[in-house]
């Protein structure tokens, strides 16, 4: 068969197709479009199975094996530093609104605590996973009651913040990088309930596990210049944490199982959770807890607050998995603030093409209701293609959705890609990746890439390897270390 898409349905015929196949006619002619649009299809699903019928065999959640639980004891006895975690502070200038202060860049000492903290790091970032295990051990032996602060699986969480934490102590003397490394890890210190007096165990334990791995290379005034750096860093991410929206209690409303690892989970928040369209949220639930993980809401901000998250079982993952199987109606979650998400401007020239692998479909989803939303509002949006990728027929859940979106709307047109089901006439064949590439080159649009890691770096390079400018393609970067 043609791996071409099937005939595209004008603006006559957006919606889905009859039982027949036919192509109905339209009932009123449609408005002439404002702006050429792309000629591809809209999927027509009315063929789509139903959620029912869909398989709905229960996993079980990932349980700690022998192996998967990091046992953290001090392995040494931590010698203190050289040097008083809180130093003299210089006169502070400000930084940025709701990040508080940071030292002027002219104060020799504070530029010489960046540069130690710059160079030592730069000899140990391939040792991170390692470190970042000896620093756990460290602050927990220094503080045994912060390990009921992190998760059962200490080393991923203590890894985070001590990624957090060298990023912003290695830019104390440049304001600006200081300003975008405070706030991921004034997140990571609220998301672990770690308060301020936890800073002196934390710093501590920090320079203690740095120490022992730079070994020869750590320099007699290593010490003082390090704590310098911590005391610069976290002054600014308390004031960061203070200034943090609150964390939102949410009931589960609805839970339905599509396949065997996918499931689609309704909550209702206490408080309106304010959002952009393609912004993700954290989550915490009571299976668990200290355990945040990011969702990003399926939709737009809807009216009744609620919020929609497609969530895919990860191999190996804790809290996805637990997500999908044991999730129920009436359980309580915790939602943290949203971050992230890509903004797209409606009225741009060039235009749009949202590539979307899996759950990566809830981003572009929110974003086509964005753009809907300010159609009807009279911006003269942009043509949008919308490629939806997924393995099974079950994958391609939202497509109904795109489909009632793109009713009277010619400037918007969607695709569907299906690895399993190459003989259905109705997609296009094999991967998301291949039917971007077959509908090609987009050397002039906009691109945003929604997806898991690996996805996001496929399409990126096939659409490199075809010609499209690289700053031309957008994707939100944060991962969770789900597994």
């Amino acid at each position: 068969m043609s791996a071409e898409p099937a005939e595209p349905i004008g603006p006559a015929g957006r919606g889905r197709r009859p039982d027949d196949g036919s192509v109905p006619a339209a009932a009123h002619p449609p408005e002439a479009p404002r702006r050429p649009a792309r000629a591809l299809r809209l999927v027509p699903t009315a063929t789509r199975p139903a959620a029912s019928t869909l398989a709905t065999s229960v996993i079980p959640a990932a349980a700690p094996a022998t192996g998967a639980t990091t046992a953290l004891v001090a392995p040494v006895t931590v010698p203190p530093p050289t040097a008083p975690l809180r130093a003299a502070d210089p006169t502070p200038q400000p930084v940025a609104p709701g990040v508080g202060t940071a030292t002027t860049t002219t104060d020799l000492t504070v530029v010489r605590a960046a540069e130690a903290v710059r160079t030592a790091w730069s000899r140990l970032v391939g040792a991170e996973a390692e470190v970042a295990h000896w620093f756990g051990a460290l602050l927990f032996s220094l503080a045994p009651a912060l390990r009921g602060h992190f998760p059962a699986q200490a080393d991923p969480a203590a890894r985070r913040l001590l990624r957090a934490t060298i990023g912003a102590m290695s830019a104390v003397d440049r304001p600006a990088d200081l300003t975008a490394a405070i706030p991921p890890l004034a997140r990571e210190l609220r998301a672990l309930g770690l308060d301020a007096a936890a800073d002196e165990p934390l710093g501590v334990a920090l320079v203690g596990a740095v120490r022992r791995f730079a070994g020869d290379d750590w320099a007699p005034d290593a010490d003082a210049a390090w704590c310098r750096a911590f005391s610069l860093a976290t002054r600014p991410a308390r004031v960061a944490v203070a200034a943090l929206p609150g964390v939102v209690g949410a009931t589960v409303v609805s839970h339905r199982r599509l396949s065997w690892d996918l499931a689609v989970v309704e909550v209702e928040p206490d408080v309106a959770v304010d959002f952009r369209p393609g912004q993700s949220v954290t989550v915490e639930i009571p299976q668990r807890p200290r355990m945040w993980r990011h969702l990003t809401p399926a939709g737009a901000p809807r009216a009744d607050g609620r919020l929609e998250f497609h969530v895919r079982a990860v191999d190996g993952g804790w809290v996805s998995r637990s997500l999908v199987a044991h999730s129920r109606v009436g359980e309580r979650w915790r939602i943290g603030p949203a971050e992230g998400g890509i903004v797209v401007d409606p009225g741009a020239e060039r235009e749009l093409l949202l590539v979307a692998g899996g759950t990566g479909a809830s981003v572009a989803l929110a974003l086509c209701e964005e753009l809907v939303g300010q159609a009807a509002a009279g911006v003269d949006v942009r043509p949008t293609t919308v490629v939806v990728g997924g393995r099974t027929p079950e994958d391609l859940h939202t497509l109904d959705r795109f489909a009632d979106l793109a009713v009277g709307e010619p400037w918007l047109a969607v695709v569907g890609a299906c690895e399993s089901d190459p003989l259905d006439t109705e997609l296009a064949p094999g991967t998301v990746v291949e039917a971007v590439s077959r509908s090609g080159p987009w050397l002039d649009h906009d691109v945003v890439v929604a997806g898991s890691p690996a996805m996001i770096r496929a399409t990126t390079a096939a659409l490199l390897v075809d010609g499209t400018p690289l700053d031309r393609i957008h994707y939100d970067p944060f991962t969770d270390d789900e597994a």
